[in-house]
């Protein structure tokens, strides 16, 4: 009765498609000295996709989401086969309920050392086709046949220096040798005997999300142009790593990535400066970067007044946390549903002068970064904002989560105790007095109001809070006073009003990747009379 009953539930078994991993006996090599441990990614792109020229390993791709599903691997042997079923973890649906033509690549993600799967030491396939059918029983193979090479060590490169620095803040905080990186680009003068300076000017450059110092490469071309004497200022251009295995680190002190913050300002900064002829003073020092790096290179003005003498931040990651891209963190249930019950679109892209076309939203960049990694160590963006922004819980020593990866309820506990330390407009509310000064003086501010993340409702918000502050300090100034002093009072009331040079604007029909060239225009102007107004420049 009972091999009856299995041969009936065999027999109307439904219908599936699975994809077997193997690895080679031949190519046992691939794993450097036997079994290994690590999570198996099968990453897809549909025939129709918009992305045309990346491989299907390069996802996750924010415009246009495609399928991913995932699987933890205890042992990987050579000759061993390793079955991806409607058991593994997958983004949009089972694999059984995948239907269509897809370009198809595996990657055995081994290496927790470096933030993406695609880092050195992992093995990949080939990109095979597919055409996956819920109506066929199949099961499609694919072999790992290499192995990606490893990182080569930077080579000297014309105008480029690298410099890497040991970190003792660091490595104390993090139990494990630690270092600060940078690319610098020297002036051209830098070396010449005859030129009128002899100590320079620098800008801290932090690069955005997943960039790193050597984007150094760009800076050196443009200073190598020799036009570029007659707009850019001259300047040091110092290009730091902002990059760990958890993403961006934001250069904001925290549990995961430790005293970033301090170990920049307290240590490379001065190593650098005890090397090179720079400045030692806040007024040379500048500090600028876009998105990622626009929410560091702020945070470090307003943190660290002392160390920075001007900020130059676009398109900043989100300075109001009521505004966290689309949804308040204070206030909400879901990350992923709005009041009205509608999905919240994280990555849009703008159709006309009023509609937008939402390319992803943000259930399913929740969804692929846990595909990527369950435990919440994809070093993608909303965990990279985990592992910047979250204490780590002692039981289990990951970051804590701010929202529930599946069903994106909000943890309240988590923003208002981890998460609203980092709110910017929070800490300018609370300190005003000390910091209100700084952010009218030294920081220049824009963003798109087309921003492809919505990021513009937080500056916008940001803008509406210093505006409010500037307004009640001039009421103060102008309110009436007794006595013989008053208006000398009030004088003095209106001469001490925080004025500056800084500002807060929305670029009408600028987007995320449009703003960061309009900035630089404007910015290489501001920045040479900024130098100017402080004896750094040439007259």
């Amino acid at each position: 009765m009972l091999l009856a009953v299995l041969i009936a539930t065999l027999a109307f078994a439904p219908a599936a498609d699975r994809v077997r991993v193997l690895l080679p006996e031949s190519s046992a090599e691939l794993l450097e000295g036997g079994a290994s441990r690590g999570r198996l990614l099968l990453m897809m792109k549909g025939a129709n996709s918009r992305i045309r020229r990346a491989l299907p390993a390069d996802a996750p791709f924010p415009e246009d989401p495609q399928p991913m599903y995932s699987i933890a691997v205890e042992r990987l042997e050579p000759g061993r086969e390793v079955i991806l079923d409607d058991t593994a973890i997958s983004f949009p649906v089972p694999l059984s309920q995948l239907a269509g033509r897809f370009e198809v690549q595996v990657v055995f993600d081994r290496d927790q050392r470096e933030r993406t799967h695609m880092a050195p030491g992992n093995l990949i396939s080939e990109v095979t086709e597919i055409d996956f059918d819920p109506e066929t029983d199949q099961t499609h193979t694919i072999t790992l046949s290499r192995r990606l090479p490893p990182s080569e060590a930077l080579a000297p490169e014309p105008g480029i220096i690298w410099e890497e620095m040991p970190s003792e803040l660091l490595s104390k905080a993090l139990g494990r040798p630690t270092s600060m990186r940078a690319g610098i680009v020297l002036p051209q003068e830098y070396h010449d005997l005859r030129a009128a300076r002899r100590q320079w000017p620098v800008v801290y450059v932090i690069p955005g999300f997943g960039g790193r110092h050597t984007m150094a490469r760009q800076y050196a071309r443009m200073v190598g142009l020799g036009a570029s004497r007659l707009v850019a200022p001259q300047v040091a251009w110092i290009v730091l790593d902002p990059e760990t295995p958890h993403g961006h680190h934001g250069f904001s002190d925290g549990d995961r990535h430790g005293p970033v913050a301090r170990a920049l300002v307290e240590e490379f900064i001065p190593w650098l400066e005890s090397k090179y002829r720079f400045v030692p003073s806040a007024p040379a020092r500048l500090v600028t970067g876009h998105s990622s790096g626009g929410w560091s290179a702020l945070w470090l003005q307003l943190a660290h007044p002392e160390v920075f003498g001007a900020c130059f931040s676009s398109a900043p990651d989100p300075v109001d946390f009521s505004a966290f891209q689309r949804s308040d963190l204070y206030r909400d249930d879901s990350l992923f549903i709005d009041s009205e019950g509608l999905l919240q679109p994280s990555y849009r892209t703008p159709l006309g002068p009023e509609y937008d076309r939402v390319l992803m939203t943000v259930a399913q960049e929740a969804a692929m970064e846990r595909v990527l990694d369950p435990d919440g160590n994809s070093g993608e963006q909303w965990d990279a904002w985990h592992a910047q922004f979250s204490r780590i819980d002692p039981a289990t020593g990951r970051s804590r989560r701010m929202f529930d990866a599946e069903t994106g309820a909000i943890d309240h506990a988590v923003v208002n105790d981890d998460w609203s330390r980092y709110d910017i407009a929070r800490m300018l509310d609370r300190d005003w007095a000390r910091l209100g000064p700084v952010m009218l003086e030294r920081v220049r501010l824009l963003c798109g109001d087309r921003d492809n993340y919505s990021l513009e409702r937080a500056v916008l918000r940001l803008r509406d809070l210093v505006e409010r502050k500037r307004a009640e300090a001039l009421l103060g100034a102008a309110s009436p006073k007794e006595g013989a002093d008053a208006g000398a009072a009030q004088g003095a009331g209106a001469a001490a009003l925080p004025s500056g040079p800084g500002y807060i604007e929305i670029v009408p029909g600028a987007t995320h990747q449009t703003l960061p060239p309009m900035a630089t225009l404007r910015w290489n102007h501001e920045m040479r009379e900024h130098l100017r107004r402080h004896g750094l420049a040439e007259p």
